[in-house]
């Protein structure tokens, strides 16, 4: 019984942290559109 409980926690765990990973690495592709006052012209 312990063992089913166990790997049931570590699976949502490893989903988890599978879901959060994937979604921040996204986050580092986003660029946003450089403000004109800050170009070099």
């Amino acid at each position: 019984m312990k063992k089913k409980l166990f790997m049931t926690v570590a699976t949502v765990a490893t989903l988890v942290a599978s879901f959060v990973a994937t979604s921040a690495c996204w986050a580092c592709f986003y660029q946003p559109e450089e403000p004109k006052s800050l170009r070099d012209e």
